[in-house]
């Protein structure tokens, strides 16, 4: 799973939700008397309680206390009486189940360990606060809480932070929590997983002596030369011995493997130092065995326990895979498919006999996957993490497993036998983590996997009852049935977004991707804003429910985030498209409050998007006030893109919108906000700006197999929509209507010959293979590439779609990025899929900006495919580009 995705995938097992929800009522902690005149007040995981008088201030020293679970209901109530009896404000979580949720291996770090919050309102009320609920809680067990200073022995932790929620741009581009500096701007309240004072803070005197603890230098026997993981258990790092004493004296290098106390629990509880412990223990039981790391013992440092182990030379087992899989490519040569499936059978034959030989000493994994597995040069396997490794006839399930590689059902060594199984699959077909959203999606793509590859038939009759679905009658999801494309496929999807709704929760509208739980749910990308637009657009429907459900929400959302894909912007857009213009005008004037915070060019958050928009209602309520707004925000722009071309360029991993290039993260969005201005003023000054923010996502481009362009992360190319090639070749598409020029002319071929890869992983509009589809229709006829292969290639991204579709209630629905849940939102989700074959198919708007803005409504009810016959045939009827061009070069309406 995606960083953080394992809490919100606790409470459900098809939707991402709240892990404050995870069974709730059953384990909910009991609630604290509070005096008369104290109000108490829930949100999604903690509860507030206040008294009648709240003097709090805006931002201070807080203090955090965290509780072993055995322990959590008797600090809770203890805490709680302390603060009650002192008028103190304080907030706690809301069950048992949350906080196990906050303590996972997998959980967000800055999160974890906390269990309730207390907020004194000056430095002397902290200093009596720490004193007396250490007098009453001190010493007792919980988890470190990172980004805090520690006081005393704990569990009381310290730091300096916002207690009122206000929010600001970082130097990402991401919009964060904040407080303010003495002089009244803004700062990011930085939770990063370590203790961090503001500069202009002092440090209270009841904190310097912990202060002084933290800072003290432990005889370390290593040097840290790297860090390779990071998870809420510990981290894992390479390092090097230093002196004789160093357990792995005389290696160059060793990997240090950190347990954290109370941190990183598994399915039973256990947390990560007992599982390293454990670990230890099972890594002396299979010394000498070729393919295990050796182990030169533990290593206690205060609470902290460090695992050392052999540093292995090798690639990770999904980077071997990226290295040579044959199919990333838009042609891949039948020769290369042949060799490479020889060649991952044999590997495949290694890892089974590793995976025997550890059977044979009477031990089963229990957490057996590619991302515990090392190839080292010769292909030759090595096995990573023992942590849940048991006995081999144990009759119990694995505590903790990956989603597709683990049988939550399987013991004895049942269960490695399942992982070994989805390994085989995956080494051909890398989706196999669908295999746990629907049990049977595995044996279906193994059936793809078989036909595409010439698989032998031994393998897959061995592979397949190891794959077979069980009886499990508590899943909803099922692969697709018949073939694939279904006919009436986009009445199914939309079927699908229907039938997931909850207009009685405020929180979300349309399950989607967790990262709705952090833009708020109401958003274009990853909220109901985009799902209603994708229905209206591709369907023509109007949800009055949802309507009323969105213009609700516009309150909700914090003034600060007022991108168009994130936040107020994106939704004021779609209510007017609704038909509510009142409810429009109102997001609009939320949103100017906030426009001063925002200074990220991007198109999915920042002044791009909000520009883009400006000028569209501009238009269409012929308001110049409006526009002279968007043109400032031209301005802006290009003087950010000014001074990026000073910057040198950065092939890396994007960390928001810094370093990011394409459609929703770098300069193609701000580029395609550029060419409107122009349209809307004729001013050639905007264009040329527009093709040197082009030029500048070029720059973040380099050469990729089979003459294709795409976007360098350093480590790998991408082709996508939103950050890839995908979307530089849109914007360039319709820059060149207006601007020839040589070099973009030039890259156009390479950049939509990305689009054609013949396996992408992800299903999704803006980071997949509908986006890669969609693209490739638009532009179809603008660049010479041979009709039949654009043909072909179109009718391969149709016809794979189904790999990754699934059916609930009977309707069509798809996985999110990661394929960890199913989401019906725009990004990466159903209602992306069904905007991309609308937009193939019958020409209707892929995205708002691109080219025409006309409603939805507009498309004939009765057109082809309108309803049932959508997407119905192999071969896409998409347009021509001529008819899908036919809007371009009118000013945004």
């Amino acid at each position: 799973m995606r960083d953080g995705a394992e809490s919100f995938a606790l409470a459900d097992r098809t939707f991402f939700d709240w892990p404050g929800n995870w069974d709730l009522e059953a384990t909910r902690f009991p609630a604290p008397p509070l005096p008369d005149g104290w109000t108490r007040d829930d949100n999604e995981a903690w509860t507030f309680c206040r008294p009648a008088e709240d003097h709090l201030p805006d931002q201070g020293w807080k203090i955090h206390v965290s509780a072993a679970p055995d322990d959590a209901r008797r600090t809770l109530a203890d805490v709680a009486a302390y603060c009650t009896r002192h008028g103190l404000a304080f907030k706690y979580l809301k069950s048992a189940n949350v906080l196990r949720a906050l303590s996972r291996k997998y959980a967000q770090r800055s999160s974890a360990g906390k269990l309730l919050t207390v907020y004194p309102v000056d430095d002397a009320e902290l200093a009596r606060t720490l004193e007396g609920l250490d007098a009453l809680v001190g010493g007792r067990p919980g988890p470190y809480v990172l980004t805090d200073l520690r006081f005393r022995e704990g569990p009381l932790y310290v730091r300096y932070g916002g207690f009122r929620t206000r929010y600001t741009e970082d130097g990402n581009g991401d919009l964060v929590t904040a407080f303010r500096r003495p002089d009244g701007t803004p700062e990011p309240d930085r939770r990063t997983p370590v203790f961090h004072t503001p500069d202009w803070v002092t440090v209270p005197d009841i904190l310097k002596d912990s202060l002084a603890a933290r800072q003290a230098v432990d005889d370390f026997p290593y040097r840290i030369t790297g860090a390779l993981q990071f998870s809420n258990g510990g981290g894992v790092y390479r390092a090097t011995p230093v002196g004789a004493d160093a357990l792995g004296a005389g290696e160059e290098s060793v990997v240090l493997k950190e347990g954290r106390p109370y941190s990183g629990t598994d399915g039973v509880g256990r947390d990560a130092v007992s599982r390293l412990a454990h670990e230890h223990r099972m890594l002396e039981r299979l010394a000498g065995l070729p393919g295990i790391p050796r182990t030169f013992g533990t290593l206690q440092v205060r609470d902290h326990l460090f695992l050392v182990l052999e540093d292995i030379a090798g690639q990770d087992f999904q980077t071997w895979l990226a290295a040579h899989h044959p199919l990333t490519v838009p042609d891949p040569d039948e020769r290369a498919v042949a060799a490479y499936r020889d060649r991952a059978l044999a590997l495949l034959g290694r890892i089974e006999a590793l995976v025997a030989a550890v059977h044979g000493r009477g031990i089963r994994i229990g957490d057996l996957h590619p991302g515990n597995l090392i190839i080292k040069p010769g292909d030759e396997p090595v096995l990573l993490d023992f942590e849940v490794a048991d006995e081999a006839d144990r009759a119990t399930p694995s505590s903790l497993g990956a989603p597709g590689f683990h049988r939550a059902d399987a013991t004895g060594t049942d269960g490695d036998h399942y992982a070994l199984a989805a390994i085989g699959l995956w080494l051909f077909l890398p989706l196999a983590a669908l295999g746990g959203l629907a049990p049977d999606k595995a044996p279906a793509l193994l059936a793809a996997a078989a036909e595409r590859y010439a698989l032998p038939d031994a393998l897959v009759s061995r592979l397949a009852p190891q794959l077979a679905p069980n009886d499990d009658t508590t899943c909803e999801l099922a692969s697709p049935a018949g073939p694939w494309p279904p006919s009436g496929l986009l009445a199914s999807l939309g079927r699908g977004l229907r039938d997931s709704a909850t207009p009685h929760r405020e929180d979300r509208l349309f399950p989607g991707d967790f990262e709705q739980f952090i833009e708020g749910g109401a958003g274009f990308g990853h909220g109901a804003a985009g799902v209603l637009w994708a229905r209206h657009t591709a369907l023509g429907e109007r949800d009055e429910e949802g309507t009323a459900w969105l213009r609700a929400a516009v309150d909700r959302v914090p003034v600060e985030r007022i991108g168009f894909y994130d936040g107020l912007h994106g939704m004021a857009y779609v209510l007017r498209e609704l038909g509510d213009e009142q409810a429009a005008l109102h997001a609009l004037d939320r949103a100017a409050d906030g426009l001063a915070v925002r200074h990220c060019p991007s198109l999915y958050r920042g002044l791009s998007g909000v520009g883009l928009n400006l000028l569209h209602f501009a238009a269409v309520l012929d308001s110049d006030a409006l526009r002279r707004q968007a043109l400032g925000l031209a301005d802006r722009v290009t003087e950010r893109l000014t001074a990026a071309r000073g910057e040198p360029v950065a092939r890396k991993r994007r960390h928001g919108s810094k370093d990011a290039a394409g459609l929703m993260y770098g300069w193609s969005g701000a580029a395609l906000f550029l060419l409107r201005a122009h349209q809307a003023t004729g001013d050639p000054g905007l264009l040329d700006e527009a093709v040197r923010a082009v030029h500048r996502d070029l720059d973040r481009c380099a050469p990729g197999p089979q003459d294709t362009l795409q976007v360098d992360e350093g480590f790998r190319l991408l082709p996508y929509l939103d950050n890839g090639s995908a979307g530089i070749a849109l914007v360039a598409a319709e820059l060149l209507d207006h601007r020839d020029d040589d070099r973009i002319r030039a890259a156009l071929p390479a950049l939509l010959r990305a689009c054609a890869a013949d396996f992408v992983i992800e299903s999704g509009l803006l980071g997949g293979r509908a986006g890669l589809l969609a693209t490739l229709a638009a532009l179809r006829d603008r660049v010479p590439v041979p009709p039949e292969a654009t043909e072909r290639y179109l009718r391969r991204h149709l016809t794979r779609l189904g790999q990754h579709a699934m059916t609930r209630r009977g309707a069509t629905v798809f996985p999110c990025d990661g394929r960890a849940r199913i989401s019906m939102d725009l990004a990466g989700g159903g209602a992306g899929v069904l905007l991309a074959l609308s937009a193939t198919e019958r020409g209707t708007p892929l995205l708002p900006f691109l080219t025409d803005s006309r409603s939805a409504a507009a498309v004939d009810p009765a057109a082809p495919g309108r309803g049932g016959g959508a997407a119905s045939a192999a071969t896409p009827t998409a347009p021509s580009g001529a008819a899908a061009t036919t809007h371009r070069g009118r000013e945004v309406s």
